[in-house]
This record gives structure tokens, C-alpha cells and sequence, in this order.
């Protein structure tokens, strides 16, 4: 595909890419997996390796940004958004007047103002750099200058200080650790002297509780070797501050996400490729001092699902991910605080 041809390959899960856009070879920002079967009938949902999901409140559903699959998009394609209800997935908007769809992009839900901000993200034509909202109906477009070209960057938003906050990712192959915050207006760079290495993020999320946005590990490439990190950090707003505890492996593609209800944060899954990829499907929970990981049944081992809390429900929604080379799980689990189980395309 040529628009990650400028990538090199950096986990063994994935394909590995040439790279002929840029001067020199830079990392892909995550994988990439063409599925077997690219035909996708209008009202099912068919996954790809990159999605994201958040609860929109105005809607009071789940909602996945970026449903199907990967290859069989063209850049021209208008980006899509489906919902979950506890039972099935739903297509929500395919607006032509939108975003086109995109790998890799970021996305937050601003709950202040009931929107999904959408930042970057990646085709085969071009690298983004453009800033979208999407307030339940409509899409809006915003002409400003931002964190420049961006794929696979760290996004959550803060509702102490109604920021969607932004880090790191890859700039036209180049692994980041700026921060950005979006005020729904424009974009500011916040100074930070101590930051984590450039990264594609793990797990990142707002935590409520301490009113401070979570980041733990995610993957780096140095000397074109796969590094992944199990590093615990926090942000306060104006600086980073890493945590020094024992907890999950190193592993990228993990995704975290806030539990209103005993507010705390749980990860999930992810892969550790530093040398050898190896799916994982283990949970933890970070009560802000402490990690602690539960037992019980998990889904499949997988690397890169999209995960989001449903407080209506009072539920984890997990769907997505990869855990071997061309294969794309299509699956959907729910997490009661307890137990995880299966509620659609289980095998």
C-alpha cells in the first residue's frame, strides 16, 4: 500500500514495508493486516487492526470510529462510525461531507460539549494534519494549525480542565513525545521537561479520580529494533511524572479505559514484540498507587482492540484486535467489573 510504504515494519505479528517516501526508513506507526475477506455487507460490521471506541452521552451508546476493514478503503471513502446497544452493532454515519476514511487516527469524546474530536490519521494518498468534530448529526471542520502530521498518537480529555489532551504518535515517520491540548478552538503545545521516550502510546486515558491523564508503556523503535516499554506515567497538566511500581509486562497495542462506577482504570491486552511477538490477554486494574492484575476468564489474546466504558450499562465494551499474521477478531466481550464475556461473533 503506498501510503505506509514510507514505514518500515517493526513487530513480527506485522508485515514489514520499504520505505520510499521518506529520506530516510522511519517506523510504521502500528500494524497493518489485510483480512481474507473484504466484502462487507451494509448492515455488518466487519473489522479492521486500528479502531477506537468512546460512550457518547447525548447518544447514550457506544460508538466505534472507523468501522471496516483496512484494505478495500479507498482514501476517498467517507469515515465511519457504528454503534453498539448491548446486542448488535449498528452503522451510525458514513457522511460525505465528513472526514475520509483514515488509519491510525486520534480520537477523544468531549464530554463538556457532547462532541468527538478527531485528529490526523493516515491513507494511502497522504499523512493528516486536519481537526474534526462530530456532535451526534454533523461534522465540522477546523482550519487551524495543530500537532502537524499525525498518526497513532495517545488522545483522552480531561474533564477537570475540558482539554482533549494529545501525545506523541509518528510525524511523517518521526516517533513524538510533545503534548498538545484542544480547547475546541485551537491547538496549544504545552512545555514539558521530563517526558516519556517518543512513542505510539499503550494504554492512555483520563483518570477521574486523580484528575490526571494515565499513560502506561506502548513501543518505540531505536536502531530499527521494536522497543516496548512497561513504564506507569502520569500527567497533571503541566508536567509528567513516572511512576515507580511493579506492574503489567512491557506490551504495545494495550488499551485502557476509566470505570466511573469503582474509578479506577483497567487495561487490557496488548503484545509484547521486543523480540519475539506474543499476544496477551491478561486484565489489571490501576487504583492510582497500585496495579493489580485479576483472574478469571478473558477474551483471546490480542494486540490493538478498541475498548471503551458504557456507565449506562455499567460495562467495558471490547471489540477488535489481531493476535496472529492475517487475522482480524471480529468478536465483541463486555466486562461487568467481575467477569468478561462474549455477546457477539463468538467462536
Amino acid at each position: 500500500m503506498k501510503r505506509l510504504s514510507k514505514f518500515l515494519g517493526a513487530i513480527l505479528l506485522f508485515a514489514s514495508l520499504s520505505a520510499c517516501a521518506a529520506p530516510t526508513p522511519a517506523p510504521t506507526p502500528i500494524p497493518t493486516i489485510a483480512p481474507t475477506n473484504t466484502s462487507i455487507p451494509d448492515n455488518s460490521l466487519h473489522l479492521g487492526v486500528w479502531h477506537d471506541m468512546f460512550y457518547h452521552e447525548g447518544l447514550g451508546r457506544i460508538v466505534l470510529v472507523n468501522g471496516g476493514p483496512e484494505s478495500g478503503k479507498l482514501g476517498s471513502d467517507p469515515l465511519e462510525l457504528w454503534s453498539w446497544n448491548g446486542r448488535q452493532w449498528s452503522l451510525l454515519s458514513s457522511e460525505e461531507k465528513g472526514p475520509r476514511w483514515r488509519n491510525y487516527a486520534s480520537i477523544a469524546y468531549d464530554s463538556q460539549r457532547d462532541v468527538l474530536v478527531l485528529y490526523g490519521g493516515l491513507t494511502e494518498e497522504r499523512n493528516y494534519n486536519d481537526t474534526w468534530e462530530w456532535d451526534g448529526r454533523n461534522w465540522t471542520q477546523f482550519p487551524v494549525e495543530g500537532p502537524g502530521a499525525r498518526e497513532a498518537a495517545g488522545t483522552t480529555f480531561d474533564t477537570a480542565r475540558n482539554k482533549v489532551i494529545l501525545f506523541g504518535g509518528s510525524q511523517s515517520g518521526k516517533l513524538m513525545n510533545d503534548i498538545w491540548e484542544w480547547d475546541g478552538n485551537q491547538w496549544t503545545q504545552i512545555p514539558a521537561q521530563s517526558s516519556p521516550e517518543p512513542r505510539f502510546p499503550g494504554g492512555f486515558v483520563y483518570d477521574q479520580t486523580h484528575q490526571n491523564v494515565f499513560l502506561f508503556g506502548g513501543r518505540s523503535v531505536q536502531d530499527e529494533k521494536s522497543i516496548t516499554y512497561s513504564d506507569t506515567w502520569i500527567w497533571n497538566g503541566l508536567g509528567w511524572e513516572k511512576i515507580a511500581v511493579n506492574g503489567p509486562s512491557k506490551r504495545e497495542g494495550a488499551r485502557a479505559v476509566f470505570d466511573s462506577v469503582f474509578g479506577h482504570i483497567v487495561l487490557f491486552g496488548g503484545a509484547d514484540a521486543s523480540d519475539k511477538f506474543k499476544p496477551l490477554n491478561d486484565t489489571w486494574i490501576w487504583d492510582g498507587i497500585e496495579w493489580l492484575k485479576l483472574a478469571g476468564n478473558a477474551p483471546i489474546a490480542r494486540a490493538y482492540p478498541a475498548m471503551a466504558y458504557d456507565p449506562k450499562r455499567s460495562v467495558i465494551v471490547l471489540t477488535g484486535g489481531s493476535n496472529a499474521p492475517n487475522i482480524i477478531l471480529n468478536d465483541t466481550w463486555e466486562w461487568n467489573g467481575e467477569n468478561w464475556a462474549c455477546v457477539s461473533e463468538c467462536k
